[in-house]
Protein backbone atom coordinates (compact mmCIF):
# COMPACT_ATOMS: atom_id res chain seq x y z
CA UNK A 1 0.00 0.00 0.00
CA UNK A 2 1.41 3.30 -1.18
CA UNK A 3 1.58 6.10 1.27
CA UNK A 4 -0.15 9.24 0.72
CA UNK A 5 3.15 11.01 0.58
CA UNK A 6 4.87 8.97 -2.02
CA UNK A 7 5.72 11.30 -5.21
CA UNK A 8 4.85 8.43 -8.21
CA UNK A 9 1.29 8.07 -6.80
CA UNK A 10 0.18 11.18 -5.62
CA UNK A 11 0.66 13.50 -8.82
CA UNK A 12 -0.56 16.74 -7.07
CA UNK A 13 0.49 19.77 -8.72
CA UNK A 14 1.87 17.42 -11.10
CA UNK A 15 -1.26 16.56 -12.55
CA UNK A 16 -1.83 20.13 -13.97
CA UNK A 17 -4.16 22.72 -13.40
CA UNK A 18 -7.23 21.45 -15.64
CA UNK A 19 -8.93 23.99 -17.28
CA UNK A 20 -12.96 23.80 -15.57
CA UNK A 21 -14.33 25.17 -18.41
CA UNK A 22 -17.65 22.75 -19.00
CA UNK A 23 -16.63 20.96 -15.24
CA UNK A 24 -19.29 20.67 -12.83
CA UNK A 25 -18.73 20.66 -8.90
CA UNK A 26 -21.37 19.11 -7.38
CA UNK A 27 -22.03 19.77 -4.18
CA UNK A 28 -22.87 16.75 -2.27
CA UNK A 29 -24.00 18.65 0.79
CA UNK A 30 -25.51 21.78 -0.36
CA UNK A 31 -28.48 22.53 -1.51
CA UNK A 32 -27.96 25.48 -4.03
CA UNK A 33 -27.64 24.53 -7.73
CA UNK A 34 -24.74 22.81 -8.91
CA UNK A 35 -21.99 25.20 -10.28
CA UNK A 36 -20.16 25.22 -13.87
CA UNK A 37 -17.62 27.60 -13.33
CA UNK A 38 -16.36 28.51 -16.90
CA UNK A 39 -13.17 31.08 -16.23
CA UNK A 40 -11.76 28.91 -12.86
CA UNK A 41 -8.76 26.61 -12.94
CA UNK A 42 -8.73 23.43 -10.95
CA UNK A 43 -5.85 21.96 -9.64
CA UNK A 44 -5.67 18.23 -8.97
CA UNK A 45 -4.28 17.97 -5.08
CA UNK A 46 -3.87 13.56 -6.13
CA UNK A 47 -4.39 11.57 -9.26
CA UNK A 48 -5.37 7.73 -9.41
CA UNK A 49 -7.25 5.56 -11.96
CA UNK A 50 -10.24 4.31 -9.76
CA UNK A 51 -11.31 5.71 -6.12
CA UNK A 52 -13.15 3.15 -4.23
CA UNK A 53 -14.93 5.33 -1.79
CA UNK A 54 -15.67 3.13 1.78
CA UNK A 55 -14.51 0.25 2.96
CA UNK A 56 -17.82 -2.14 3.86
CA UNK A 57 -18.46 -4.16 1.28
CA UNK A 58 -16.70 -2.07 -1.54
CA UNK A 59 -13.69 -3.49 -0.39
CA UNK A 60 -14.16 -5.87 -2.74
CA UNK A 61 -14.07 -3.15 -5.56
CA UNK A 62 -10.89 -2.33 -4.78
CA UNK A 63 -8.84 -5.81 -4.20
CA UNK A 64 -11.09 -6.56 -7.69
CA UNK A 65 -9.54 -4.02 -9.68
CA UNK A 66 -6.14 -4.78 -8.49
CA UNK A 67 -6.03 -8.10 -9.47
CA UNK A 68 -7.87 -7.37 -12.72
CA UNK A 69 -4.50 -4.61 -13.65
CA UNK A 70 -5.72 -1.44 -12.75
CA UNK A 71 -2.24 0.82 -11.83
CA UNK A 72 -3.95 2.90 -9.06
CA UNK A 73 -6.31 2.83 -6.73
CA UNK A 74 -7.50 5.21 -3.68
CA UNK A 75 -9.12 4.17 -1.72
CA UNK A 76 -10.91 6.47 1.03
CA UNK A 77 -12.60 5.37 4.50
CA UNK A 78 -14.39 8.58 6.33
CA UNK A 79 -13.95 6.87 9.81
CA UNK A 80 -10.42 7.27 11.34
CA UNK A 81 -10.34 4.41 13.06
CA UNK A 82 -12.44 1.57 12.00
CA UNK A 83 -12.06 -0.38 8.49
CA UNK A 84 -14.95 -2.71 7.27
CA UNK A 85 -18.18 0.44 7.75
CA UNK A 86 -20.98 -1.18 8.78
CA UNK A 87 -19.63 -4.73 7.43
CA UNK A 88 -17.65 -5.75 10.04
CA UNK A 89 -19.93 -5.38 12.32
CA UNK A 90 -22.28 -8.10 10.85
CA UNK A 91 -21.98 -11.68 11.34
CA UNK A 92 -20.30 -12.31 7.89
CA UNK A 93 -22.77 -14.08 6.04
CA UNK A 94 -23.50 -14.27 2.41
CA UNK A 95 -26.85 -14.91 0.88
CA UNK A 96 -26.06 -16.73 -2.14
CA UNK A 97 -27.69 -19.04 -5.02
CA UNK A 98 -28.26 -22.49 -3.99
CA UNK A 99 -27.26 -23.63 -7.06
CA UNK A 100 -23.45 -22.65 -6.72
CA UNK A 101 -20.64 -25.23 -7.59
CA UNK A 102 -19.98 -25.49 -3.04
CA UNK A 103 -23.84 -26.05 -3.08
CA UNK A 104 -24.74 -29.20 -5.17
CA UNK A 105 -24.49 -31.84 -2.69
CA UNK A 106 -27.03 -30.24 -0.80
CA UNK A 107 -29.60 -30.97 -3.46
CA UNK A 108 -31.72 -27.98 -2.41
CA UNK A 109 -33.61 -27.85 -5.27
CA UNK A 110 -32.64 -24.45 -6.50
CA UNK A 111 -31.78 -23.30 -9.72
CA UNK A 112 -31.48 -20.08 -11.78
CA UNK A 113 -34.78 -19.65 -12.82
CA UNK A 114 -36.21 -20.08 -9.19
CA UNK A 115 -33.60 -18.17 -7.74
CA UNK A 116 -34.46 -14.86 -10.07
CA UNK A 117 -38.02 -16.11 -9.55
CA UNK A 118 -37.96 -15.90 -5.74
CA UNK A 119 -35.81 -13.03 -5.91
CA UNK A 120 -38.41 -10.54 -7.65
CA UNK A 121 -40.99 -11.91 -5.41
CA UNK A 122 -39.10 -10.54 -2.40
CA UNK A 123 -38.01 -7.26 -4.88
CA UNK A 124 -42.19 -7.23 -4.81
CA UNK A 125 -41.39 -5.75 -8.88
CA UNK A 126 -39.88 -2.37 -7.47
CA UNK A 127 -36.47 -3.55 -8.76
CA UNK A 128 -34.66 -4.28 -11.67
CA UNK A 129 -34.82 -7.92 -13.39
CA UNK A 130 -31.42 -6.70 -14.92
CA UNK A 131 -29.49 -6.25 -11.81
CA UNK A 132 -30.95 -9.70 -10.10
CA UNK A 133 -29.73 -11.37 -13.49
CA UNK A 134 -26.28 -9.87 -12.87
CA UNK A 135 -26.07 -10.67 -9.42
CA UNK A 136 -26.80 -14.31 -9.58
CA UNK A 137 -24.89 -14.95 -13.15
CA UNK A 138 -21.78 -13.29 -11.42
CA UNK A 139 -22.09 -14.89 -8.11
CA UNK A 140 -20.15 -17.87 -8.82
CA UNK A 141 -17.58 -15.93 -10.37
CA UNK A 142 -17.52 -14.11 -7.40
CA UNK A 143 -16.75 -16.92 -5.14
CA UNK A 144 -14.12 -18.25 -7.55
CA UNK A 145 -12.61 -15.46 -7.37
CA UNK A 146 -12.02 -15.44 -3.49
CA UNK A 147 -10.88 -18.55 -3.51
CA UNK A 148 -8.17 -17.64 -6.04
CA UNK A 149 -7.56 -14.01 -4.67
CA UNK A 150 -7.89 -14.62 -1.14
CA UNK A 151 -7.10 -18.39 -0.73
CA UNK A 152 -10.55 -19.21 0.90
CA UNK A 153 -11.37 -22.54 -0.08
CA UNK A 154 -15.08 -23.06 -0.10
CA UNK A 155 -18.54 -21.73 1.36
CA UNK A 156 -20.93 -23.45 3.55
CA UNK A 157 -24.17 -22.87 5.07
CA UNK A 158 -24.93 -22.84 8.74
CA UNK A 159 -28.26 -23.58 8.22
CA UNK A 160 -29.87 -20.74 9.63
CA UNK A 161 -31.09 -17.69 8.08
CA UNK A 162 -32.18 -19.02 5.05
CA UNK A 163 -35.13 -17.85 2.60
CA UNK A 164 -37.11 -15.00 4.86
CA UNK A 165 -40.10 -15.37 2.84
CA UNK A 166 -40.42 -18.65 2.79
CA UNK A 167 -44.12 -18.92 1.86
CA UNK A 168 -43.17 -16.90 -1.82
CA UNK A 169 -43.14 -18.68 -4.74
CA UNK A 170 -39.60 -20.93 -5.28
CA UNK A 171 -38.19 -20.08 -2.12
CA UNK A 172 -36.33 -23.30 -0.44
CA UNK A 173 -36.09 -24.72 2.63
CA UNK A 174 -32.14 -23.90 2.76
CA UNK A 175 -29.03 -22.94 0.49
CA UNK A 176 -29.46 -19.87 -0.16
CA UNK A 177 -28.91 -17.77 3.08
CA UNK A 178 -26.15 -17.28 5.67
CA UNK A 179 -22.86 -19.56 3.98
CA UNK A 180 -20.00 -18.63 5.28
CA UNK A 181 -16.42 -18.50 3.58
CA UNK A 182 -14.17 -21.51 5.07
CA UNK A 183 -10.24 -20.24 4.89
CA UNK A 184 -7.24 -22.07 3.53
CA UNK A 185 -7.41 -24.21 6.46
CA UNK A 186 -11.54 -24.60 6.37
CA UNK A 187 -11.94 -22.50 9.46
CA UNK A 188 -15.25 -20.53 9.34
CA UNK A 189 -14.81 -16.49 8.70
CA UNK A 190 -16.96 -13.97 10.18
CA UNK A 191 -16.74 -10.65 9.12
CA UNK A 192 -13.94 -9.36 11.57
CA UNK A 193 -11.95 -11.81 9.95
CA UNK A 194 -12.51 -11.09 6.54
CA UNK A 195 -12.14 -7.71 7.11
CA UNK A 196 -8.97 -8.31 8.56
CA UNK A 197 -7.98 -9.95 5.16
CA UNK A 198 -9.04 -7.24 3.12
CA UNK A 199 -7.36 -5.01 4.90
CA UNK A 200 -4.19 -7.07 5.29
CA UNK A 201 -4.31 -7.04 0.88
CA UNK A 202 -4.54 -3.31 0.56
CA UNK A 203 -1.74 -2.63 3.22
CA UNK A 204 1.15 -5.27 1.20
CA UNK A 205 -0.44 -4.18 -2.52
CA UNK A 206 1.51 -0.77 -3.56
CA UNK A 207 -1.56 -0.31 -6.20
CA UNK A 208 -3.85 0.67 -3.53
CA UNK A 209 -3.63 3.97 -1.85
CA UNK A 210 -5.86 3.59 1.77
CA UNK A 211 -6.86 7.02 2.92
CA UNK A 212 -8.18 6.88 6.47
CA UNK A 213 -10.02 9.85 8.06
CA UNK A 214 -10.84 11.42 4.62
CA UNK A 215 -14.52 11.92 3.30
CA UNK A 216 -15.95 12.09 -0.21
CA UNK A 217 -17.80 15.24 -0.65
CA UNK A 218 -18.50 16.41 -4.05
CA UNK A 219 -18.16 14.72 -7.20
CA UNK A 220 -16.58 16.51 -10.15
CA UNK A 221 -18.07 15.91 -13.86
CA UNK A 222 -16.89 16.78 -16.99
CA UNK A 223 -19.11 18.73 -19.90
CA UNK A 224 -20.17 15.46 -21.14
CA UNK A 225 -21.30 14.65 -17.63
CA UNK A 226 -18.75 11.98 -17.24
CA UNK A 227 -17.85 11.61 -13.42
CA UNK A 228 -13.92 12.43 -13.77
CA UNK A 229 -13.11 12.72 -9.68
CA UNK A 230 -14.26 14.24 -6.43
CA UNK A 231 -13.56 16.54 -3.64
CA UNK A 232 -12.66 14.99 -0.26
CA UNK A 233 -12.10 16.73 3.02
CA UNK A 234 -9.73 15.00 5.51
CA UNK A 235 -9.53 17.09 8.43
CA UNK A 236 -9.29 20.82 7.58
CA UNK A 237 -7.40 20.03 4.36
CA UNK A 238 -9.62 19.56 1.15
CA UNK A 239 -8.37 17.49 -1.41
CA UNK A 240 -9.33 17.15 -5.39
CA UNK A 241 -8.81 13.81 -6.40
CA UNK A 242 -8.97 12.90 -9.68
CA UNK A 243 -9.88 9.56 -11.15
CA UNK A 244 -8.76 8.66 -14.34
CA UNK A 245 -11.27 5.24 -14.99
CA UNK A 246 -13.90 6.27 -12.43
CA UNK A 247 -15.20 6.45 -9.03
CA UNK A 248 -17.37 3.41 -6.98
CA UNK A 249 -19.11 4.67 -4.25
CA UNK A 250 -20.09 2.31 -1.15
CA UNK A 251 -21.08 5.33 1.51
CA UNK A 252 -23.59 3.36 3.18
CA UNK A 253 -27.34 4.49 4.10
CA UNK A 254 -28.52 7.49 5.53
CA UNK A 255 -30.13 6.04 8.97
CA UNK A 256 -27.82 9.10 10.77
CA UNK A 257 -29.14 11.98 8.88
CA UNK A 258 -32.24 12.95 10.62
CA UNK A 259 -33.42 15.40 7.80
CA UNK A 260 -33.39 12.21 5.31
CA UNK A 261 -35.07 9.82 7.47
CA UNK A 262 -38.12 12.58 7.92
CA UNK A 263 -38.40 13.02 4.06
CA UNK A 264 -38.34 9.43 2.73
CA UNK A 265 -39.17 6.80 5.77
CA UNK A 266 -42.96 6.91 6.61
CA UNK A 267 -42.57 5.94 10.50
CA UNK A 268 -39.56 6.33 12.84
CA UNK A 269 -36.72 4.55 13.53
CA UNK A 270 -35.40 4.48 16.82
CA UNK A 271 -32.20 2.17 17.10
CA UNK A 272 -29.67 1.36 14.44
CA UNK A 273 -26.46 -0.71 14.46
CA UNK A 274 -25.10 0.26 11.43
CA UNK A 275 -21.87 2.56 11.28
CA UNK A 276 -22.54 6.16 12.63
CA UNK A 277 -20.92 7.30 9.19
CA UNK A 278 -23.80 6.39 7.35
CA UNK A 279 -25.40 10.17 6.60
CA UNK A 280 -26.31 9.59 3.34
CA UNK A 281 -23.54 10.91 1.54
CA UNK A 282 -23.28 8.78 -1.73
CA UNK A 283 -27.42 9.86 -2.34
CA UNK A 284 -26.15 13.16 -1.96
CA UNK A 285 -23.55 13.28 -3.96
CA UNK A 286 -25.01 11.32 -6.53
CA UNK A 287 -28.48 13.05 -6.67
CA UNK A 288 -26.53 16.87 -6.54
CA UNK A 289 -25.19 14.99 -10.57
CA UNK A 290 -28.78 13.87 -10.89
CA UNK A 291 -28.78 10.45 -10.52
CA UNK A 292 -32.04 8.98 -9.81
CA UNK A 293 -32.66 7.63 -6.14
CA UNK A 294 -34.93 4.67 -5.54
CA UNK A 295 -36.55 2.66 -2.81
CA UNK A 296 -35.74 6.10 0.00
CA UNK A 297 -38.79 4.33 1.68
CA UNK A 298 -37.37 0.98 2.38
CA UNK A 299 -34.99 -0.10 5.43
CA UNK A 300 -33.52 -3.08 6.53
CA UNK A 301 -34.91 -4.28 9.47
CA UNK A 302 -34.37 -5.10 13.15
CA UNK A 303 -35.93 -4.82 16.07
CA UNK A 304 -34.81 -3.51 19.09
CA UNK A 305 -35.40 -3.67 23.14
CA UNK A 306 -35.94 -0.62 24.13
CA UNK A 307 -33.65 0.72 27.17
CA UNK A 308 -35.72 3.83 28.86
CA UNK A 309 -37.83 2.12 31.07
CA UNK A 310 -40.81 5.12 30.19
CA UNK A 311 -42.77 5.27 27.53
CA UNK A 312 -43.96 8.93 27.12
CA UNK A 313 -46.43 10.30 25.12
CA UNK A 314 -45.36 11.17 21.57
CA UNK A 315 -42.41 8.65 21.84
CA UNK A 316 -44.34 7.40 19.08
CA UNK A 317 -43.72 10.28 16.66
CA UNK A 318 -39.94 10.49 17.94
CA UNK A 319 -37.89 10.76 14.86
CA UNK A 320 -34.11 10.92 16.69
CA UNK A 321 -32.08 7.94 16.49
CA UNK A 322 -29.61 6.43 18.82
CA UNK A 323 -26.60 4.19 17.71
CA UNK A 324 -26.19 1.11 19.14
CA UNK A 325 -25.33 -2.82 18.82
CA UNK A 326 -26.12 -4.45 22.32
CA UNK A 327 -29.78 -4.37 22.20
CA UNK A 328 -30.83 -5.17 18.87
CA UNK A 329 -33.08 -8.31 18.09
CA UNK A 330 -31.86 -10.59 15.71
CA UNK A 331 -34.73 -12.67 16.11
CA UNK A 332 -33.57 -14.31 18.83
CA UNK A 333 -35.25 -13.89 22.03
CA UNK A 334 -39.15 -13.52 20.38
CA UNK A 335 -38.70 -17.14 18.58
CA UNK A 336 -38.25 -19.43 21.94
CA UNK A 337 -41.64 -20.67 23.28
CA UNK A 338 -43.49 -18.83 26.12
CA UNK A 339 -43.40 -15.65 24.63
CA UNK A 340 -45.66 -13.28 22.64
CA UNK A 341 -45.31 -9.61 21.21
CA UNK A 342 -48.45 -7.15 21.57
CA UNK A 343 -49.15 -3.87 21.08
CA UNK A 344 -51.17 -1.62 23.63
CA UNK A 345 -54.41 -3.08 22.79
CA UNK A 346 -52.63 -6.10 23.76
CA UNK A 347 -53.30 -8.24 20.66
CA UNK A 348 -50.45 -10.18 18.98
CA UNK A 349 -49.70 -7.81 15.74
CA UNK A 350 -47.05 -10.33 13.82
CA UNK A 351 -45.73 -13.90 13.60
CA UNK A 352 -42.74 -13.70 16.41
CA UNK A 353 -40.43 -16.50 15.20
CA UNK A 354 -40.18 -14.81 11.80
CA UNK A 355 -37.09 -12.99 10.60
CA UNK A 356 -35.86 -9.61 12.11
CA UNK A 357 -36.92 -7.97 8.70
CA UNK A 358 -39.57 -8.97 8.35
CA UNK A 359 -41.37 -9.14 11.67
CA UNK A 360 -40.23 -5.28 11.56
CA UNK A 361 -42.41 -4.80 8.87
CA UNK A 362 -45.26 -4.94 10.87
CA UNK A 363 -44.30 -1.82 13.14
CA UNK A 364 -45.09 0.22 10.27
CA UNK A 365 -49.36 -0.38 10.59
CA UNK A 366 -51.46 2.69 11.44
CA UNK A 367 -54.10 2.94 13.94
CA UNK A 368 -56.67 5.37 11.46
CA UNK A 369 -58.95 4.66 14.78
CA UNK A 370 -56.45 5.99 17.60
CA UNK A 371 -54.38 7.92 14.80
CA UNK A 372 -51.12 6.43 16.02
CA UNK A 373 -48.67 3.61 14.88
CA UNK A 374 -50.32 0.52 16.39
CA UNK A 375 -47.97 -1.64 17.37
CA UNK A 376 -44.65 1.25 18.71
CA UNK A 377 -43.76 -0.04 21.06
CA UNK A 378 -44.46 -3.62 21.05
CA UNK A 379 -44.53 -5.53 24.44
CA UNK A 380 -42.24 -8.54 24.75
CA UNK A 381 -43.72 -10.93 27.42
CA UNK A 382 -43.04 -14.12 28.48
CA UNK A 383 -43.53 -16.71 31.92
CA UNK A 384 -41.53 -18.21 34.11
CA UNK A 385 -41.21 -21.41 32.22
CA UNK A 386 -39.73 -19.28 29.56
CA UNK A 387 -36.97 -17.64 32.01
CA UNK A 388 -36.27 -20.97 33.51
CA UNK A 389 -34.83 -21.72 29.97
CA UNK A 390 -33.72 -18.62 27.62
CA UNK A 391 -32.37 -15.39 28.67
CA UNK A 392 -34.31 -12.65 28.43
CA UNK A 393 -34.13 -9.67 26.08
CA UNK A 394 -30.59 -7.95 26.20
CA UNK A 395 -29.04 -11.28 27.47
CA UNK A 396 -30.63 -10.58 30.91
CA UNK A 397 -31.14 -12.80 33.52
CA UNK A 398 -34.04 -13.17 36.55
CA UNK A 399 -31.18 -12.66 39.26
CA UNK A 400 -29.74 -9.42 37.44
CA UNK A 401 -32.70 -7.04 35.79
CA UNK A 402 -32.02 -4.02 33.87
CA UNK A 403 -34.43 -1.37 34.57
CA UNK A 404 -36.02 -1.86 30.98
CA UNK A 405 -37.48 -4.89 32.14
CA UNK A 406 -39.85 -5.20 34.90
CA UNK A 407 -41.35 -8.51 36.80
CA UNK A 408 -44.93 -8.94 37.68
CA UNK A 409 -47.06 -11.58 40.07
CA UNK A 410 -49.80 -11.45 37.64
CA UNK A 411 -50.64 -10.60 34.16
CA UNK A 412 -53.50 -8.03 35.69
CA UNK A 413 -50.54 -6.30 37.24
CA UNK A 414 -48.54 -6.43 33.83
CA UNK A 415 -50.95 -4.82 31.45
CA UNK A 416 -51.55 -1.66 34.03
CA UNK A 417 -47.80 -1.48 35.04
CA UNK A 418 -47.17 -1.08 30.94
CA UNK A 419 -49.93 0.90 29.49
CA UNK A 420 -51.34 -2.25 28.35
CA UNK A 421 -55.14 -2.65 27.86
CA UNK A 422 -56.00 -5.14 30.86
CA UNK A 423 -58.64 -7.13 28.79
CA UNK A 424 -57.27 -7.00 25.60
CA UNK A 425 -54.27 -8.49 26.91
CA UNK A 426 -55.75 -11.34 28.68
CA UNK A 427 -58.15 -12.68 26.04
CA UNK A 428 -55.24 -12.54 23.89
CA UNK A 429 -52.92 -14.80 26.21
CA UNK A 430 -56.16 -17.16 26.30
CA UNK A 431 -56.37 -16.96 22.79
CA UNK A 432 -52.72 -18.08 22.08
CA UNK A 433 -52.67 -20.73 25.05
CA UNK A 434 -55.61 -22.47 23.18
CA UNK A 435 -53.55 -22.21 19.90
CA UNK A 436 -50.52 -24.03 21.61
CA UNK A 437 -52.75 -26.44 23.26
CA UNK A 438 -54.26 -26.98 19.28
CA UNK A 439 -51.00 -26.99 18.02
CA UNK A 440 -51.74 -24.43 15.21
CA UNK A 441 -51.78 -20.27 15.37
CA UNK A 442 -54.25 -19.24 13.36
CA UNK A 443 -53.93 -15.82 13.60
CA UNK A 444 -50.22 -15.64 12.60
CA UNK A 445 -49.31 -19.08 11.40
CA UNK A 446 -46.31 -19.29 14.42
CA UNK A 447 -44.92 -22.47 14.13
CA UNK A 448 -45.35 -22.85 10.77
CA UNK A 449 -41.91 -22.15 9.33
CA UNK A 450 -39.31 -24.34 8.50
CA UNK A 451 -36.70 -21.17 8.32
CA UNK A 452 -38.00 -20.55 11.82
CA UNK A 453 -37.43 -24.02 13.55
CA UNK A 454 -33.86 -23.86 11.76
CA UNK A 455 -33.13 -20.46 13.15
CA UNK A 456 -34.51 -21.39 16.39
CA UNK A 457 -31.90 -24.44 16.72
CA UNK A 458 -28.76 -22.41 16.26
CA UNK A 459 -29.85 -19.71 18.47
CA UNK A 460 -28.14 -21.62 21.40
CA UNK A 461 -26.49 -18.67 22.78
CA UNK A 462 -29.63 -17.26 24.20
CA UNK A 463 -29.71 -20.31 26.29
CA UNK A 464 -29.28 -20.76 30.05
CA UNK A 465 -27.46 -24.32 30.52
CA UNK A 466 -30.82 -25.62 31.56
CA UNK A 467 -32.37 -25.71 27.95
CA UNK A 468 -32.86 -28.12 26.26
CA UNK A 469 -32.69 -27.86 22.79
CA UNK A 470 -33.48 -31.53 22.10
CA UNK A 471 -37.38 -30.05 21.85
CA UNK A 472 -36.94 -28.32 19.00
CA UNK A 473 -37.82 -30.85 16.20
CA UNK A 474 -41.29 -30.03 15.33
CA UNK A 475 -42.52 -26.59 13.71
CA UNK A 476 -44.21 -26.01 16.36
CA UNK A 477 -41.65 -26.11 19.09
CA UNK A 478 -41.90 -22.64 18.96
CA UNK A 479 -44.84 -22.42 20.58
CA UNK A 480 -45.13 -22.57 24.28
CA UNK A 481 -48.13 -21.29 26.72
CA UNK A 482 -47.97 -18.12 28.77
CA UNK A 483 -49.26 -18.86 32.29
CA UNK A 484 -46.66 -19.82 34.63
CA UNK A 485 -45.52 -16.75 37.30
CA UNK A 486 -43.81 -14.89 37.10
CA UNK A 487 -44.39 -12.64 34.59
CA UNK A 488 -41.68 -10.20 32.70
CA UNK A 489 -42.33 -7.39 30.07
CA UNK A 490 -40.47 -5.28 27.98
CA UNK A 491 -40.49 -2.86 24.99
CA UNK A 492 -39.77 -3.01 21.71
CA UNK A 493 -39.41 -0.62 18.85
CA UNK A 494 -38.47 -0.37 15.15
CA UNK A 495 -34.71 -0.09 14.67
CA UNK A 496 -32.41 -0.83 11.33
CA UNK A 497 -28.98 -2.43 10.25
CA UNK A 498 -29.20 0.00 7.28
CA UNK A 499 -31.27 1.97 5.52
CA UNK A 500 -31.93 0.45 1.63
CA UNK A 501 -32.58 3.25 -0.48
CA UNK A 502 -30.49 4.89 -2.56
CA UNK A 503 -28.67 5.21 -6.09
CA UNK A 504 -30.67 3.53 -8.79
CA UNK A 505 -27.65 1.31 -10.68
CA UNK A 506 -27.91 -1.10 -13.45
CA UNK A 507 -26.66 -4.28 -14.08
CA UNK A 508 -23.08 -3.17 -14.56
CA UNK A 509 -23.50 -1.55 -10.90
CA UNK A 510 -23.28 1.79 -12.79
CA UNK A 511 -25.58 5.00 -11.53
CA UNK A 512 -28.44 5.88 -13.40
CA UNK A 513 -29.96 9.68 -14.67
CA UNK A 514 -33.07 11.02 -14.14
CA UNK A 515 -33.83 9.23 -17.46
CA UNK A 516 -32.66 5.79 -17.06
CA UNK A 517 -29.13 6.85 -18.82
CA UNK A 518 -25.75 5.97 -17.21
CA UNK A 519 -23.24 8.17 -15.50
CA UNK A 520 -20.42 7.64 -17.21
CA UNK A 521 -17.93 6.87 -14.47
CA UNK A 522 -20.13 6.38 -11.72
CA UNK A 523 -21.27 2.70 -10.36
CA UNK A 524 -22.34 1.91 -6.66
CA UNK A 525 -22.58 -0.54 -4.37
CA UNK A 526 -24.04 -1.98 -1.14
CA UNK A 527 -26.64 0.42 1.39
CA UNK A 528 -26.03 3.65 -0.88
CA UNK A 529 -27.56 2.02 -4.00
CA UNK A 530 -31.04 0.49 -4.41
CA UNK A 531 -29.14 -3.22 -4.36
CA UNK A 532 -30.47 -6.33 -5.73
CA UNK A 533 -33.61 -7.78 -4.31
CA UNK A 534 -34.54 -6.37 -0.67
CA UNK A 535 -33.61 -8.85 1.84
CA UNK A 536 -34.13 -12.08 0.59
CA UNK A 537 -32.04 -14.46 3.15
CA UNK A 538 -29.79 -13.71 5.83
CA UNK A 539 -26.25 -12.21 4.51
CA UNK A 540 -28.48 -10.31 1.89
CA UNK A 541 -26.58 -7.03 2.35
CA UNK A 542 -23.14 -8.34 2.31
CA UNK A 543 -23.38 -10.68 -0.86
CA UNK A 544 -24.86 -8.06 -2.96
CA UNK A 545 -22.76 -5.25 -1.50
CA UNK A 546 -19.75 -7.79 -2.43
CA UNK A 547 -21.00 -8.99 -5.54
CA UNK A 548 -21.72 -6.03 -6.73
CA UNK A 549 -18.73 -4.20 -5.81
CA UNK A 550 -17.01 -7.04 -8.08
CA UNK A 551 -19.10 -6.67 -11.13
CA UNK A 552 -18.48 -2.92 -10.58
CA UNK A 553 -14.63 -3.40 -10.91
CA UNK A 554 -14.56 -5.59 -13.64
CA UNK A 555 -16.87 -3.34 -15.47
CA UNK A 556 -13.96 -0.60 -14.74
CA UNK A 557 -11.29 -2.75 -16.10
CA UNK A 558 -12.44 -3.47 -19.23
CA UNK A 559 -12.50 -7.12 -17.85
Amino acid sequence: MKEYSRRDFIKGAAAGAVGLAGLSLIGGCSTAPASSPQDKELTWDQETDVIVVGTGTVITAAIAACEMGVASITVLEKDENIFGGTSITSGGGYALPGFLNDFKEENNGDSREKCLSYMQAVGEDRMSLTVMESFVDHAQEYCDWTKQTLGWSRFIHSGAHNDYYDRYPDSIVVGRGSAFPLDADNQMMMAGAQWKQYREYVETHDQIQLMMGTAAEELIADENHKVIGLVARQGEKTLRIKANKGVILGTGGFDYNEAMRRNHLSFPLYRSCSSPNNTGDGQKMGARLGAQLALMDRYLGVPFIYDNPVWNKGDDRNYGIMATSALADWACYLKFPHAICVNAKGERFADESREYDVFSRAFSAYDTGTLNFANIPGYFICDADYTSQFKLPGGATVDALPDYITRYDTLEALAEGMGIDKEGLLKQVEAFNGYVDAGVDPQWHRGESENALRTLQSNTYVALPEADFSQFTTLTATLGKIEKAPFYCCRYVPGTCGTRGGLLTDGNAQVLDQDNNVIEGLYAAGTCSTGVAGYWAGGACISQGCVMAYVAAKHLAGK
